[in-house]
């Protein structure tokens, strides 16, 4: 960990400026790319989330639900 640590220093100690223009454009294209990761990971949630619950709660298959009591008229 600590080399990794002393090569990113040394290389940001090190770096020459790179002269470089990020017009308004550019920086709307990386917003519009967050957003869209982020709606990504929130759909595949969203469609897993019963399988998500269930690996967390222990259970191995979803609880059957209760037949209805014919004799409650």
């Amino acid at each position: 960990m600590s080399k990794a640590l002393a090569v990113a220093i040394l290389l940001l100690v090190l770096s020459s400026p790179a002269y470089a223009y990020l017009d308004p454009g550019t920086g709307s294209m990386i917003v519009q790319g967050l957003v869209a990761g982020l709606a990504v990971a929130a759909a595949a949630v969203a469609t897993s989330w019963t399988r998500i619950r269930r690996l967390f709660s222990g259970r191995s298959k979803p609880a059957d639900p209760e037949p209805p009591d014919a004799s409650r008229s």
